[in-house]
């Protein structure tokens, strides 16, 4: 099934297919630039690990800095995932592809990967903060937990996403089952 599309939505699409590929890029970049050169990043204010509870700073040994960075490419990962999958579904969007078996299951995988990248982020933040924190003397390392408004706001729209893509294919379902009753 594949329904034409205006150009005004196939246009949109493209242009938020490149912003989820630019997004992707710039997201792992920046994440590891968190780790890697902190004070560069951290003068301009461009990004923080929200989970760490902590700026990351030059301080902090850089061997420890790279086992931390280590442990948080996982969930970096999965959210870089998440926009490579957003930017396939929205160029499939954009080809006139809305209502496929393949977009909504884009769709679903992207909301599951919304849900695993959370609980990911929330499990490594423990290794991560005691990683960081080891060149501390003992009695002063320290292991945070914690779950952000962020974190439950990105939760929500996974759901959203979720119901949304069941939706979706249980309409498909109908309009095919109408379509072959006819």
């Amino acid at each position: 099934m594949r329904p034409d599309i205006s150009p005004k939505l196939a246009r949109a699409s493209r242009i938020m297919a490149w912003l989820a590929l630019a997004g992707a890029v710039v997201y792992v970049a920046l994440d590891i630039g968190t780790f890697l050169i902190p004070d560069a990043l951290n003068a301009f204010g461009a990004f923080q690990a929200h989970h760490l509870g902590m700026q990351i700073l030059s301080t902090i040994p850089l061997a420890l800095r790279a086992d931390a960075l280590a442990l948080d490419l996982v969930p970096t990962a999965l959210f870089a995932w998440m926009l490579l999958e957003l930017r396939l579904l929205f160029l499939a969007y954009a080809n006139g592809a809305v209502f496929t078996a393949e977009s909504l299951a884009r769709l679903s995988r992207i909301s599951a990967l919304m849900f695993v990248q959370v609980a990911a982020a929330f499990v490594m933040e423990a290794p991560i903060s005691f990683v960081l924190s080891l060149a501390h003397p003992p009695g002063h390392r320290a292991v945070s937990l914690t779950l952000s408004s962020y974190d439950v706001s990105f939760l929500f729209t996974a759901g959203v996403l979720l119901v949304i893509a069941r939706v979706m294919a249980e309409a498909r379902s109908v309009a095919v089952e109408n379509a072959e009753f006819v």
